[in-house]
């Protein structure tokens, strides 16, 4: 198969900022498919078998990011791309603890939202895990009390975009 280029871009306006709102994750078990606009890719909606899988994991301003690094290999021609999602939870508690130690046993699905209302879709293909955390009390008064956390997924393709937030059809 050839590759090509297929177009060019300009320089976009200076309206673009960091950061992550919230994350969305959902056990990847529990996907009966995925709805893609045809020629972009762009998901428009995930058909679930449960309701009760889709879980919002609010963030306090500037305490997560998503990363996507390309991978290349010359010598055995292979790119990949790993895809790491990292938050900052608030306040250490024994639901939080639990729930955690449920996330870190199975592997999901999150979308993030950025700061700049996009969504985005972590772990399509494969699942990412929650790969590390960390709970800590913190030593001053002003240090964090909470559990930081990263989620990675390695795959052939980039994270898919949403056409807008995590639209879930429920089927019987």
């Amino acid at each position: 198969m050839a590759c090509e280029l297929s177009t060019g871009f300009t320089l976009d306006c200076k309206d673009g900022i960091g950061g992550i709102k919230q994350i969305v994750l959902l056990d990847k078990t529990n996907i009966d498919s995925i709805v893609y606009e045809v020629g972009t890719e762009v998901i428009t909606s995930i058909v679930v078998n449960n309701e009760n899988e889709v879980y919002t994991y609010e963030l306090p301003t500037q305490t997560g990011s998503f990363e996507e690094t390309i991978n290349f290999n010359r010598d055995a021609g292979t790119i990949f791309y790993t895809q790491t999602v990292n938050i900052m939870m608030q306040k250490l508690s024994a639901p939080k603890r639990l729930e955690l130690q449920n996330v870190a046993t199975v592997r999901v699905i999150v979308f993030v939202q950025d700061t700049n209302n996009n969504w985005w879709a972590i772990g399509i293909e494969n699942g990412a895990d929650l790969s590390t955390g960390t709970a800590a009390t913190g030593t001053a008064l002003g240090d964090a009390n909470g559990y930081t956390l990263a989620f990675t997924h390695e795959t052939p393709k980039r994270a898919y975009k949403l056409a807008d937030a995590p639209s879930v059809i429920i089927t019987d």
